[in-house]
């Protein structure tokens, strides 16, 4: 987080709180930060309980999701048949709505850990199977031309142009994957579960606890930026390398 971002968060909470005391608003309708803080702190092993659950669904649904999305991505990269054939497949999967898939896998699956670690997958294929797609095609130029003239073979101008050229694409897809995959979990807990943050929603909404609906949101908010912060953290490190700083330009 940079100093402006920073900064507007801060101001954003003062904001906040003077707002909702001044105006006299009620907590169920719209709670002060205060009261919200308060209801995490006086319930911070159910917080943690929950967190745990949905970050545990969230990351094997975007290894899951992110290994078939890199895995069709590459097939459709390297083989124009796979390209023709998935390519449609792939772009209409990203057109069905969450809240339709949901319900489906809980009904196939059950509404164990399985049906939501699906839902997170099926959330985060798309972005990294478009990224790889998108990185993985030859794009031929002079690059191309320079390791015909010295003879390399394919699979050599394969993992040394070709993947390195593709990983900010890689990365790009995903940051998106990461934090889709919390919002896939939540929803698959929505359907059918008994913890995690979803859980804690649906309970909170309908008790009319709002401070701790806040607090739930705001760790999902949280989680998904610790998602997304570690595969910073990862481009981070291969910009510094030596071996892949030349891919990011």
């Amino acid at each position: 987080m940079n100093r402006a971002s920073l900064l507007a968060f801060i101001v954003a909470c003062i904001v906040w709180e003077v707002v909702t005391r001044y105006f006299d608003i009620p907590r169920y309708i719209f709670p002060s930060l205060t009261v919200i803080l308060i209801e995490m702190w006086n319930n911070a092993g159910v917080f943690i309980h929950n967190t745990a659950i949905t970050a545990t669904e969230s990351l094997l649904g975007a290894v899951v999701g992110c290994a078939i999305g890199l895995a069709v991505g590459y097939l459709m990269a390297l083989r124009r048949l796979a390209e023709n054939i998935l390519l449609p497949y792939v772009i209409g999967s990203n057109s069905v709505p969450v809240v339709a898939i949901a319900p489906l896998l809980a009904l196939w699956f059950g509404h164990g850990l399985l049906s939501k670690v699906l839902v997170a997958a099926f959330l985060c294929f798309f972005p990294i199977a478009i990224n790889a797609y998108d990185g993985l095609r030859d794009r031929g130029g002079v690059f191309k031309e320079l390791f015909s003239v010295i003879g390399a073979s394919s699979d050599f101008y394969f993992w040394n142009l070709r993947v390195p050229l593709a990983i900010p694409f890689l990365l790009a897809g995903a940051k998106v994957s990461v934090v889709l995959a919390v919002i896939g979990a939540v929803v698959a807990e929505f359907v059918g579960s008994d913890a995690g943050l979803g859980f804690g929603m649906l309970q909170a909404s309908y008790s009319l606890n709002t401070p701790r609906l806040f607090g739930y949101m705001f760790v999902s908010c949280i989680l998904g930026l610790i998602f997304y912060g570690s595969i910073m953290l990862i481009e981070l490190l291969l910009k510094r390398s030596r071996r892949w700083e030349w891919a990011f330009g």
